[in-house]
């Protein structure tokens, strides 16, 4: 199973896209993220050509929208994220922004959108998108508005800062490998946060919430089998009597490579994973650890095998491993013990 990045992304509105990613290696540079907004700035600005500014207002105005529902406030990294960019002082900068942060607006220029998960940014499958927004260039005219900055919840208030600060990067017009500070880099890992929420810490540790399943076996699988894993799958869709606030979504298909979750059936009777497992199964998992501390921050990949005497209940097993480990506070009720009890009872 690949190793994830984490990425912020970034759509093309005109012209360009591409993604910043983070990758789980290497010794990172101080983060200027965070030394930044704390900095003192300086009170005069170089010469800019304000009409390059494509928003056609001289204040642009910024509203942030939660559709998680999780209570999460970002409006302070808002805030300071558009002051950074008020005074930030850079040859390179096309113009000089002024913004004004509003709880509600009939008619923002950027709306700050808080989402569950980051999945349509030109994000690769290897990737974890954290953020996305358009890159405004600045000899257009924006005529459809809002612009909107996507930013994935869950994460600290410093991971959250340096990914606000680097999509509205781009929504100033810089693409990445521009602008001040190293923010506009694809890649996280350079001035990644030392506190980064590991994945065992999140509602919703995945990188996705739409997932590939496909089932395996050593001898193939049958109609049968194939049968009680999507049984399984449906059962966590319906969100496992209420155990699953926001479940995601399954598709099941057939090359284990294109999938997220793989149910590898062996043809021996002892299976061995890490950690704990219940008779004849167990669940390896994969994702990207940009801060080294040995915890990945996201799941993008798992392997629930499951040995042969315990094929006639592989949904069980699969049920068991999403409750155990993946999506859920607690162990729904049929796996509280380990009867094994078929998908039907559910």
């Amino acid at each position: 199973m690949a190793r994830a990045a984490l990425v912020v992304g970034v759509l093309v509105l005109v012209v360009a896209s591409g993604c910043l990613t983070a990758e789980p290696a290497g010794t990172a540079p101080a983060d200027p993220t965070t030394s930044a907004s704390d900095a003192p700035y300086e009170l005069e600005k170089p010469d800019v050509d304000d009409s390059r500014n494509p928003w056609g207002v001289s204040e642009i105005e910024v509203v942030v929208e939660d559709t998680t529902a999780t209570g999460q406030n970002i409006h302070p990294a808002v805030m300071k994220t558009t002051r950074y960019w008020e005074n930030e002082i850079d040859p390179g900068q096309r113009y000089a922004p002024e913004f004004r942060v509003v709880s509600e607006s009939k008619s923002p220029e950027i709306r700050v959108e808080i989402v569950k998960t980051v999945d349509d940014c030109g994000v690769h499958r290897d990737e974890v998108g954290l953020g996305c927004a358009p890159v405004v260039p600045t000899n257009a005219t924006i005529t459809d508005k809002p612009v909107t900055i996507q930013v994935r919840a869950g994460h600290s208030h410093e991971t959250t800062l340096a990914i606000l600060k680097h999509e509205f990067g781009h929504v100033l017009g810089y693409e990445h490998g521009e602008g001040p500070n190293d923010l506009m880099t694809h890649n996280l890992t350079a001035n990644a946060p030392d506190d980064v929420i590991d994945a065992a810490e999140r509602d919703y540790p995945w990188a996705s919430d739409s997932l590939r399943v496909a089932v395996v076996g050593e001898s193939g699988s049958d109609v049968t089998e194939r049968e009680r894993v999507r049984q399984a799958l449906a059962y966590y869709e319906r969100g496992a009597d209420g155990t699953v606030a926001s479940p995601p979504e399954f598709q099941v298909v057939a090359d284990a490579h294109e999938a997220d979750v793989v149910v590898d059936l062996r043809d021996s009777e002892t299976v061995e994973c890490p950690g704990l497992s219940p008779r004849h199964s167990c669940l390896e998992w994969d994702g990207p650890d940009v801060d080294d501390d040995g915890s990945i921050e996201y799941v993008t990949d798992a392997r629930i095998v499951v040995g042969s005497e315990s094929h006639e209940r592989v949904g069980w097993h699969v049920g068991y491993w999403l409750g155990r480990s993946l999506w859920t506070h607690g162990v729904p009720d049929p796996f509280l013990t380990d009867n094994q009890l078929p998908v039907s009872s559910w």
